[in-house]
Formats: C-alpha cells, sequence, structure tokens
C-alpha cells in the first residue's frame, strides 16, 4: 500500500493517522446488524477497524490498482467484499436485505462531493445515515443556515432531506498527500418523513430561480411566480433576500407552487 501512486484524477488524499481515524470510528459507531458500503476505501484505514462487527461490510472503488491491495490486505475477511465501479452507476436496492437500511461511510474527493449526494439523495429511503469527509468549505455549506454565511441552495437541499451535523474539522496535515485545504467530517442523518418527488422538484426550481438572485430581495421574484391571490396568503417578509429564508418557508413556498401546478 505505502508505494501506491496517489491519482489526482480519482482525488486520492488518503486520512492515514490513527488518532483521526479512532475517533471517526467512534463518531460512526458500527453496530453487529448494520450493513455498511464504504465509498472510497482507499488504503484501507478506515476499512480495517470496521471489519468483524457488522453484519455486511462492502466496498466500491474505482481504481483497480487499489482494488489489488484491498483484495490481498483482506482475503480472510468473510463478511467483506469489494466492488469495481463508479459509485454514481450504483443502485443501493441490490444492497438492502430484510428490509435493513445501509449504512453510507467515506472519505470522499472533493470534485465528486455534490454528484455523491445527489446520488444519496434519490435513494435516502435506503439510507440509514451518511458519515463523510468534504472540503471544510462544502461540509458548512451543507451544514449552514440562514443565520450563516455559509447558507446557500445546498444548505436548504440537504436540511430537507436530512439532520446535518458537523462533527469535526480535520486539518489537511492528516491526509496524504496533503491536499490545499482543511477538511470536515460530516453526518447526515435522513429525516423519517417520506418524501414527495414533486414536492423536492418544485422546492429545487424555487431554489434555483431566488438564488439566481441571491442579492436582491424576493418580492421581484415571487411577483413573477404566484398570483396576487397567493402571495397575499405567503406569511413571508418580501423585503428579505433568499439567503434569509428559512427552509421551512421555501418548503411553504414550494407547496403553493405544487397547487399551481
Amino acid at each position: 500500500m505505502n508505494k501506491h501512486i496517489k491519482k489526482k484524477r480519482f482525488g486520492q488524499n488518503f486520512l492515514t493517522d490513527k488518532h483521526v481515524l479512532s475517533n471517526i470510528f467512534g463518531f460512526i459507531d458500527p453496530k453487529a446488524d448494520d450493513i455498511f458500503l464504504e465509498i472510497g476505501p482507499g488504503s484501507g484505514s478506515m476499512t480495517e477497524m470496521f471489519l468483524g462487527i457488522p453484519e455486511k461490510y462492502d466496498a466500491i472503488e474505482i481504481d483497480k490498482d487499489l482494488i489489488k491491495s484491498l483484495e490481498k490486505k483482506f482475503k480472510n475477511e468473510k463478511n467483506f467484499s469489494i466492488i469495481n465501479k463508479n459509485i454514481l452507476d450504483l443502485d443501493l436496492n441490490n444492497f438492502v436485505e430484510n428490509n435493513k437500511k445501509i449504512r453510507l461511510i467515506g472519505n470522499l474527493p472533493y470534485n465528486m462531493s455534490s454528484p455523491i449526494l445527489d446520488w444519496c439523495f434519490k435513494q435516502i429511503d435506503l439510507i440509514k445515515d451518511m458519515h463523510f469527509m468534504f472540503q471544510k468549505e462544502f461540509a458548512y455549506r451543507c451544514a449552514g443556515n440562514e443565520t450563516t454565511k455559509s447558507y446557500g441552495k445546498l444548505s436548504v437541499i440537504c436540511k430537507y432531506f436530512c439532520k446535518v451535523d458537523i462533527l469535526s474539522d480535520i486539518n489537511r496535515s492528516y491526509f496524504d498527500p496533503v491536499p490545499k485545504v482543511d477538511s470536515s467530517f460530516v453526518r447526515f442523518k435522513p429525516k423519517e418523513d417520506k418524501k414527495n418527488s414533486n414536492e423536492f422538484k418544485n422546492l429545487n426550481f424555487l431554489l434555483n430561480r431566488l438564488f439566481n438572485k441571491k442579492r436582491k430581495k424576493i418580492n421581484k421574484t415571487l411577483v413573477e411566480l404566484f398570483s396576487e391571490e397567493d402571495l397575499s396568503k405567503i406569511k413571508i417578509d418580501f423585503n428579505l433576500r433568499p439567503d434569509q429564508l428559512s427552509l421551512e418557508d421555501y418548503v411553504s413556498l414550494a407547496k403553493i407552487n405544487i397547487k399551481n401546478g
């Protein structure tokens, strides 16, 4: 493993510090009846801490060179399997057993953070929780709210689907090779209420329209989208900017937009 040449195109920055890995293990707290899927196991530093504990542990890795090393390293592990595939091409339905939801973990490539989150949200009903390592700036955008500078469209979408908590900020020096930015370890806990695909479609539409004019007051955009009758029913201050509206505000607007077809 030590001789593996890190591949920039795969965003390979391996977490190597044992103390940090131990803290992450504690945050995740695996149980014997869990089903795990690790995205990008890399050198297997996190993987080896979990094996032997959960009922099932799969890992998906796109780098064939790493797969050879991982298969050799964990050849005697009965509850472990590794898949050579792009995570975005994976259907989680193939991993569901006895209606058990899947726990996702991973130190994600910075350039794949958004696509992987989108992939998760499309299958959110199959997921128990997600524990991901992100670029720090991206992590804070995920966890942002209307009182923080990091708040935006991504914040609203993440909070629509999940309770989001930043568990730890991780200095860049703990990774190999050392990236240019620090990271944060984040927990996503899916909300129990089943999401309406039409509601999310309308929410996404509104977010795009409003955050396209992030520095402007929302009144002009809302006038373009809603009738006078609907506007009279909206209990939101029209003098606010898009980054001052709460998730609840956006959902209420999405529900009105659904009614209008």
